[in-house]
């Protein structure tokens, strides 16, 4: 039987295999991404599509440590391979921006944080199952993987400093998880002791955010941008749009800008200085009353109370997380010292890291499986203690 071929198929093969040939034999490939956020983006898409609601469930239940892993979701974590080996490369580089459209203010939006806080529940998912099989060093840089997405998510606006918190809280519990199954491995330690101290997370600044978020509202409180403030915050500020319209004229507005930026300037140092704890919460707190007070004055300022955010709530949670990342780098120390000694130490090293609640040492002392670790003062926000309890594998 005699075949036919189409001519033009024929041309535009010999063209495409020329150009093939000839880019292989210059050896020019094009490089990779160099921006971690594309990188990002394709694991995203590479997340396997499911309606089943159970077996995302499972997955953060997993990665939260509430469950052990079972054989579904390991069959699920296997599909997901590809999207994790993408966000590994991500989180390698140094360079992540994510795309953000600044200046459409309040309107601006985050689509990729949800997706970021499910690509880390896999991440951690991963971690939780290598733990199970024996793979701790694997595991451990499972866990280290999500730091770095949690150090991309970045600070550049609040939500996305709350979700780089969130992510690196949820790794650090996986961590924990794993020093306590791990045999000791002085290495291994060494190594992830090394790698804890330069994680991104622990260079997130809250004050670009906050500086951040007064520009947006800056911006907004402008005659010009008025009725579009009233829509987005007339229920906020307890008055309706009408209302405020009246009361709200160019001076009023010169005033709340002000006001926000005297706000901000003042919360500022205290969020991010070395003042003890209960200390800057109080600060906090009368800061928050003197809005409070002026807002019933003069409605402007009442504009402002609704655009800020709670500067106590903001300065309650980075403690909180502090004190959670400075003990688990300090109980580091402590599985190093048994790991070289045999036996836990009768105080914690000197060089450990401190607790932010106190600005001195953690309160240590050792059980019949392990030892905890304590803060010093009350997290003002909870009325609790925080205390942290570690096993140490036989």
């Amino acid at each position: 039987m005699r075949t036919t071929m189409n001519p033009t198929r024929v041309v535009v093969t010999g063209v495409l295999l020329a150009v093939k040939i000839g880019t292989i034999s210059a050896g020019a490939l094009p490089p990779d991404p160099d921006n971690a956020a594309l990188l990002y983006y394709q694991a995203f898409l590479l997340v396997p599509q499911t309606d089943d609601r159970a077996i995302t469930d499972l997955v953060l239940n997993v990665a939260n440590g509430g469950v052990a892993p079972n054989e579904q979701v390991k069959e699920y974590l296997k599909k997901c391979r590809d999207a994790i080996d993408c966000a590994l490369a991500a989180s390698e580089l140094p360079h992540c921006n994510w795309g953000l459209r600044y200046s459409k203010g309040f309107s601006a939006a985050f689509p990729y944080l949800a997706q970021v806080r499910s690509l880390g529940r896999l991440i951690v998912a991963d971690a939780r199952i290598l733990a199970a099989e024996g793979n701790y060093r694997q595991a451990l840089e499972r866990c280290l993987v999500a730091h770095r997405l949690a150090g991309h998510v970045g600070d550049e606006t609040l939500i996305s400093l709350l979700v780089s918190i969130a992510i690196s809280a949820q790794a650090n519990k996986c961590v924990t998880a794993v020093l306590e199954r791990m045999p000791a491995d002085v290495d291994t330690l060494t190594w992830l002791k090394g790698q804890l101290a330069v994680a991104p997370i622990t260079k997130l600044n809250v004050n670009r955010a906050m500086a951040l978020e007064e520009e947006t509202s800056s911006r907004y409180l402008r005659p010009e941008r008025i009725g579009e403030l009233l829509t987005i915050l007339s229920e906020q500020a307890g008055m309706n749009a009408e209302e405020m319209r009246k009361l709200l004229d160019a001076p009023a507005l010169e005033r709340a800008r002000a006001y926000g930026s005297k706000y901000v300037g003042s919360a500022g140092p205290i969020l991010s200085g070395r003042a003890p704890y209960a200390e800057s919460y109080a600060q906090l707190q009368e800061l928050a009353k003197q809005m409070e007070q002026a807002a019933a004055q003069d409605p402007a300022i009442r504009l402002v109370q609704s655009l800020a955010p709670a500067m106590v709530r903001v300065y309650a949670l980075l403690t909180r997380h502090k004190a959670d990342f400075n003990a688990l780098a300090a109980a580091l120390d402590l599985y190093l010292a048994k790991a070289g000694t045999g036996r836990l130490p009768q105080t914690l090293p000197g060089d450990s890291p401190r607790d932010p609640y106190t600005g001195n040492a953690f309160k240590y002392h050792s059980t019949g499986t392990g030892f905890v670790l304590q803060c010093g003062t009350r997290d003002l926000d909870n009325n609790e203690v925080r205390e942290y309890r570690f096993t140490i594998a036989k």
